[in-house]
């Protein structure tokens, strides 16, 4: 068995990798190929003179109180049925955190696996807040004045959401993606006929990322505070559950100063492991490419 990075005359084996792993169908494998993946940054596991195995290592930046430090986000953990339980993905996440030298951090598929992760040394250092808004509470939230636009939902740029994701939630524990990865992120929203915003209002532009799920809203990204969500569903005449992802600290914050009384519906989520950094408790990972 040989660890090398992959490179793109693997790709149609690694597709086969990624759709009896995870399912998806070519069309998406396409997209994510064609936009993300480079010789850099994936390694494979050769087997009988082929990938078996793989992980992506996507650079990020980890936001700690002595400054800023390189993490990679290990990415799409998959081995071939017939080539498991043979400790691949284990050999591949240490040979990621040996080439790298960075801290690794993934997103766990699924709670099972938490343990699994936690063997071989990662432990959970990430959360989200969640809750769902019923059409109910958008229908009676105070809306615009009428005949008065308060709220103006402008297309957002990559540089424009990169400025406005880190200046909302810069702080320790911040994992901040660039400009190629939000770039990216807003692609793959839009592939999946999702919707990103810059939304004006009062004199602030904040940010609204969210997709139609199967009778449903996912709001997947926010800056909003929670009065000033709900007018904006109320604007855009939803009328179906939203599902809402916010960070713990924003959540919290507008606990602290007495906003919005209806946070106290979230709920703490973890959200993301780590390994080789002990400094994280509750930091915020979000845009991971579900």
């Amino acid at each position: 068995m040989e660890i090398r990075f992959a490179t793109k005359e693997m790709i149609p084996q690694i597709k086969e990798i990624w759709h009896r792993g995870f399912g998806d169908e070519e069309d998406y494998m396409e997209f994510y190929f064609t936009h993300r993946f480079t010789e850099e940054n994936m390694l494979v596991c050769m087997e009988d003179k082929k990938p078996v195995a793989m992980t992506t290592f996507l650079k990020a930046y980890l936001v700690t109180g002595e400054g800023e430090i390189p993490v990679h986000y290990a990415y799409a953990v998959a081995t071939l049925p017939e080539y498991r339980d043979r400790g691949y993905a284990k050999m591949l996440l240490e040979k990621g955190k040996q080439h790298f030298l960075t801290p690794i951090v993934l997103e766990p598929a699924s709670e099972s696996l938490i343990y699994y992760y936690e063997k071989l040394g990662f432990r959970m250092a990430f959360c989200v807040a969640e809750r769902t808004i019923l059409p109910d509470e958008i229908a009676e939230a105070k809306g615009e004045e009428k005949g008065k636009q308060e709220y103006w939902l402008l297309t957002v740029t990559p540089d424009e959401y990169v400025q406005l994701r880190d200046a909302y939630f810069m702080g320790n524990g911040y994992i901040r993606w660039d400009k190629d990865a939000i770039t990216y992120a807003l692609l793959e929203n839009d592939y999946a006929d999702g919707y990103a915003y810059k939304v004006q209002h009062h004199g602030r532009e904040e940010l609204l990322l969210f997709r139609e799920e199967e009778n449903a809203i996912e709001v997947l990204e926010t800056t909003l505070s929670e009065q000033d969500l709900l007018a904006v569903l109320k604007r855009l005449r939803i009328k179906v559950p939203v599902r809402v992802r916010k960070s713990l600290a924003a959540v919290e914050r507008e606990e602290r100063v007495g906003n919005d009384k209806k946070e106290q519906g979230y709920q703490k989520k973890d959200f993301g492991m780590i390994t080789g950094c002990d400094e994280v408790k509750n930091g915020y990972l979000n845009l991971t490419l579900e």
